[in-house]
């Protein structure tokens, strides 16, 4: 009886609603790298915070 399980399959996920997770994962890479990028051109409001990034 275990095996009438194995025939209902889930149906896929259509790609109209989700895009692929390749894709996704590569806009949050290129988000990451952005904001990284958009952190390291604000300079430090005051001289401690200089200190704990050292």
């Amino acid at each position: 009886m275990e095996q009438d399980t194995t025939e209902h399959h889930p149906d896929p996920q259509p790609l109209e609603n989700e895009p692929p997770v390749s894709q996704t994962e590569a806009g949050y890479q290129k988000i990451r790298a952005e904001l990284h990028e958009a952190r390291k051109n604000i300079p430090p409001k005051n001289p401690v915070d200089v200190g704990k990034q050292l």
